[in-house]
């Protein structure tokens, strides 16, 4: 049966060859395809007809007119014969008097020399086979597996990288349907360790090919080394680790103290995952106050080790704000959690100024994390470790109090009692006391009448002495002072203005009573007051004049 491509003309295009099973695979990766077992027959909607022939000419399939002018239409590339093309798995030199079948035109003359293209390519396939006669195992990180996952011959490529992280070759690998069922059938077998998708390192072994219509090598996969990934990450992180312990960073974070009460935690995750609900629910069942900073970071991928840095460097800087660090990551495969195998990663959590709670993926999973930070078998151990640390702190506290409370109380009893038995001594001690009081109070009453005695009369004495002094010294001091009060009441005497009026003079006053000493104080129509020896005289002011 001819390699052929033919319009039913319903809308369909019926693809036709003898079985092959590499060409079923190829087929399977067109869009749409539908396997008709009663004609035996591939079909596919006119809509895909230029991936169909894109795909299929490279096979060696021919294609009806309807098909081609359908490709030229819908902006098809290649250039194809009007007549269609039939398969060859060789291409014979025509000879120049020869015209190509749809074609009038005689090709050129060729020399023996000369090769054909196919030819070229087969030479170089026969070339790698010769090479590589059997299969090899290669190794790689997987590229661009994501995106063509969903299809049944997945095409991608393995990359090479240095120790910076840049690609310094690759080459395009691809998995068949088949293939790729038995790898994932010996991975289920294993657990699931992982899946086989971007990022990844593995060991794949395989044939090198070229594919001759497309003059391409590739790497044929065709069975995976489940051991390789697994080992060469706990590799890793055995050699991380090696690297910490022998520069003394193991214990280092470890070491700190670890606060009593961890309420101001910092979280380090993927912000909405199920690790960033699971710890942030574990703090609210738990009733206590905690206050949560948290950082969203990528927890796998390449992206995994500068976003977790960058949280820590945040949080680094504010140290002083929390009490404790939380790192989290929920379930995963084991390449998935090996992101975290990060020596730049451990060092800063090693370094970290505060104590560092390790929370990644489930209990038998391991990270470099957890040789250097506080671990815990998943997200929500972690969190409850810290409700734990204040709970227990909580319940110290409480202890601490009831001690005090019993201590008091115990006190209390032992004061009571001794304030009892001292009460019962109190009107004993009381009546000795006021019976020595009151004998003391007598003795100060007699002393007190002795001395009183003695000072009155001692007083007495006294005064009778200074009253037979004042007589004499008073009377005389009495004339002495009558005689001073008869002086002053003569000078007072001759100072009265009145005996100046006696004389014929007159004082004036103004209607208030002030005695008138300035005549511009009396302007014209004043009234004034003359006292004169006998009587007194109102005048009215003419005025004053100049003197």
């Amino acid at each position: 049966m001819s390699r052929r491509v033919s319009s039913d003309g319903t809308g369909t295009l019926q693809i036709h060859f003898a079985f092959d099973r590499r060409l079923v695979d190829v087929v399977k990766s067109l869009p749409s395809r539908r396997w008709n077992p009663e004609q035996k027959t591939w079909r596919v909607p006119e809509t895909h007809v230029v991936a169909v022939v894109e795909v299929l000419h490279a096979e060696g399939f021919g294609f009806c007119e309807v098909t081609q002018r359908l490709y030229r239409e819908r902006g098809g590339a290649l250039a194809l014969d009007e007549g269609g093309v039939t398969p060859i798995a060789t291409v014979e030199p025509a000879r120049a008097d020869e015209p190509r079948d749809g074609d009038a035109r005689p090709r050129p003359a060729m020399a023996a020399s000369d090769f054909t293209v196919s030819k070229l390519n087969g030479q170089v396939r026969a070339a790698l086979e010769a090479a590589f006669p059997a299969s090899i195992w290669l190794v790689g990180e997987v590229c661009g597996y994501n995106r063509a996952a969903h299809k049944s011959i997945v095409g991608f490529e393995l990359v090479e990288r240095d120790a910076n992280g840049k690609e310094i070759a690759q080459v395009k690998a691809t998995l068949f349907e088949s293939a790729r069922a038995e790898i994932e059938r010996r991975l289920a077998a294993a657990g699931d360790p992982f899946q086989i998708e971007d990022e990844i390192q593995i060991r794949v072994r395989g044939r090198v090919e070229l594919y001759v219509p497309w003059g391409s090598y590739r790497f044929l996969i065709e069975d995976l080394d489940v051991g390789y990934t697994l080992g060469e990450a706990a590799r890793r992180r055995e050699e991380i680790v090696r690297r910490l312990a022998e520069e003394g960073l193991l214990d280092r974070n470890r070491s700190l103290p670890f606060p009593a009460l961890p309420l101001r935690v910092g979280l380090v995750t993927s912000l909405g995952s199920d690790a960033y609900n699971d710890v942030l629910g574990t703090f609210r069942e738990s009733g206590f106050a905690f206050r949560v900073v948290a950082h969203g970071v990528r927890v796998q991928g390449r992206q995994t080790e500068p976003s977790v840095l960058n949280a820590l460097d945040y949080f680094r800087a504010r140290a002083a704000e929390l009490d404790v660090l939380l790192i989290c990551r929920g379930g995963g495969s084991r390449t998935d959690l090996a992101w975290f195998d990060s020596e730049p990663i451990a060092r800063a959590v090693a370094t970290f100024p505060l104590p560092v709670v390790v929370g990644i993926g489930h209990e038998r999973d391991i990270s470099a994390l957890d040789f250097v930070g506080f671990r815990e078998k998943t997200p929500t151990a972690a969190a409850a470790m810290l409700v734990q640390r204040v709970s227990e702190a909580r319940d110290e506290v409480e202890s601490s109090l009831l001690s005090i409370l019993d201590q008091g109380r115990r006190v209390l009893r032992s004061a009571s009692s001794d304030l009892t038995r001292r009460a019962t001594r109190v009107p004993r001690s009381a009546s000795l006391l006021i019976a020595r009081r009151a004998g003391q109070l007598q003795e100060a009453v007699r002393q007190l009448r002795q001395g009183a005695r003695r000072d009155l009369d001692a007083a007495s004495h006294r005064v009778d002495e200074m009253a037979s002094l004042l007589g004499p010294r008073s009377s005389r001091r009495l004339a002495l002072e009558s005689e001073r009060l008869e002086s002053r009441e003569r000078r007072l005497r001759l100072l009265d203005p009145r005996r100046v009026v006696e004389r014929g003079y007159a004082i004036l006053r103004t209607t208030e009573g002030a005695v008138l000493t300035d005549a511009a104080r009396a302007p014209q129509g004043t009234t004034l007051i003359a006292e004169l020896k006998r009587g007194v005289l109102r005048l009215r002011s003419d005025g004053s004049e100049e003197t």
